[in-house]
């Protein structure tokens, strides 16, 4: 059965965000509200192999992405690259597999032009970086700035479903239920630089009393998110720490779902 490949982005909530105040132990720890980064006209992402709901035998297994009108491995114009962590990768595609830790693709492979169609078309390819188990699988993708905020228009999330070895139903993912996909912060970072948070959000619009977004650093600090914008995280100390977000329904509950809370550990430097 075919799974739906172009997800409509969400729009983002007029309301502002909720901030919750932080534990005494974790006071030095701010998020700050920002805007979105202004977008391009006619970004789209159209995901071409694997093919929905395809078996794949042979590994790695090669996604190919069709890129819309969006530039590949160049600086992002914009202020917020000499405020936060600034990639050398340029502009990137963010691949998430399953629950992994995304990859990047930045390298457009082949560059196609369409006498009916004004924009540039790249294709990219790149090989899934880790060992798959057998089963089913869930690709995300994304285009980021170099920055690695991503963008959040109509047509820049694709999303579908493929095997690897043996057609069997190992998840539960549903591409049309409400669902949250983590991007930023990952790895490691220095210096006194706010860290970027940002995240992708399908079929579900956030707001003061429908669903929101819970932020939870280290397990102390805790925030509810009501806009779909990036965030700045200040005054994390040196050392790892932890970051999770759980998309919430209007009762503050966690929506069910295989990626609706996600966990990640960072590294200040």
């Amino acid at each position: 059965m075919k799974i739906l490949a172009l997800l409509a982005c969400v729009s983002s909530s007029l309301f502002a965000a909720e901030l919750t105040p932080p534990s005494e132990n974790t006071s030095g720890v701010r998020v700050v509200t920002m805007e979105n980064t202004p977008e391009p006209d006619h970004v789209e992402l159209r995901l071409v192999f694997p093919e929905s709901g395809s078996v794949q035998t042979k590994s790695p297994v090669t996604i190919q992405i069709r890129v819309e009108s969006y530039a590949l491995g160049v600086d992002s114009d914009f202020d917020r690259k000499k405020e936060i962590a600034n990639s050398s990768k340029g502009q990137s595609i963010h691949i998430v597999v399953d629950n992994h830790p995304y990859f990047v693709a930045n390298e457009a492979l082949i560059e196609a032009f369409d006498d009916n169609q004004p924009y540039n078309v790249y294709t990219v390819d790149i090989k899934i970086p880790f060992t798959l188990r057998p089963g089913m699988h869930t690709i995300r993708a994304f285009p980021v700035r170099s920055f690695n905020e991503s963008l959040k228009g109509d047509k820049c999330f694709v999303s579908d479903v493929f095997y690897y070895g043996v057609k069997k139903e190992t998840d539960t993912f549903d591409a049309n239920s409400p669902y949250l996909t983590y991007n930023e912060p990952r790895g490691s970072y220095t210096g006194s630089q706010p860290i970027l948070l940002d995240f992708y959000l399908c079929n579900a619009r956030l707001s003061r009393d429908g669903y929101k977004v819970r932020l939870t650093i280290d397990g102390t600090v805790a925030r509810t998110l009501t806009q779909w914008v990036p965030y700045y995280i200040y005054g994390l100390k040196k050392g790892d720490h932890t970051i999770k977000l759980e998309l919430l329904d209007a009762s503050n509950k966690v929506v069910e779902g295989t990626f609706n809370t996600v966990a990640e550990t960072i590294s200040v430097r």
